[in-house]
């Protein structure tokens, strides 16, 4: 049964206090499967947004305030936020700190990914040198390349090891996820060897999708064509 959305006065709107008060041991949990695909995606938004105002040192906040962040509705929030419950007092918006951590949590990122990425060409070395990533948990452990002119260097702190020796280095890393960023033709291969050496989690930025195992998790990012959303909402925006 999916939990009702809490009532709004006609004013100013309630949120519950989230996590006020509360030890973080004690905080509302949901479980991801429990999660619609497009509610997951806002709440990663959400993550980030509040993430950026706990930094600045917001202690609560109200849903109108996050949503005008976001283009979002308030009551788009509240419908989303209301997947974790509400308890605390009311009236004064959400506890930042409580949201994030209830937030990590039910998104994953509470703990440690391994993670390896596959792939140094120019996308690739951006993407080692991207910082959000070890921020939100994802601590990158090796990097495997095509070019063997690149093997044997280090890059932040991460080996860059021959694509040949996936099978021999992959297994001793306790590896999770993988990103995958490589030219179309040879990603479905290496996405094949991803799987079977045990990656349940492949973010994929060539431009081609795979065809892998029902419990290995893929995520596509195709830059061409969120260029092409973006195209397509300029275009719209004054429709």
């Amino acid at each position: 049964m999916q939990p009702e959305p809490p009532q709004e006065p006609n004013d100013d709107p309630a949120d519950s206090a989230l996590g006020e008060g509360v030890p973080p041991d004690r905080l509302p949990s949901v479980r991801s499967g429990d999660i619609p695909a497009a509610t997951a995606s806002r709440l990663g938004l959400y993550l980030r947004e509040l993430q950026h105002f706990l930094r600045g040192g917001t202690e609560t906040i109200k849903s109108n305030a996050l949503g005008r962040r976001l283009g979002l509705s308030d009551s788009q929030i509240r419908r989303d936020l209301a997947l974790f419950g509400e308890f605390g007092k009311r009236g004064v918006g959400y506890n930042v700190a409580g949201l994030v951590g209830a937030l990590r949590q039910a998104l994953g990122t509470d703990g440690q990914w391994n993670t390896v990425l596959v792939g140094l060409g120019n996308l690739g070395n951006a993407l080692v040198r991207y910082r959000g990533f070890e921020q939100q948990g994802f601590s990158l452990q090796a990097i495997f390349e095509l070019d063997s002119a690149k093997v044997g260097a280090t890059i932040e702190g991460v080996p860059v090891h021959d694509v040949a020796d996936l099978e021999r280095i992959l297994p001793t890393l306790k590896t999770q996820m993988a990103i995958l960023a490589v030219p179309a033709a040879p990603a479905q291969a290496l996405a094949a060897r991803l799987a079977d050496l045990g990656i349940s989690g492949i973010l994929n930025f060539a431009p081609v999708s795979l065809s892998l195992r029902k419990d290995v998790a893929t995520v596509d990012v195709d830059l061409a064509v969120e260029l092409q959303r973006l195209a397509f909402a300029v275009v719209n925006s004054d429709r």
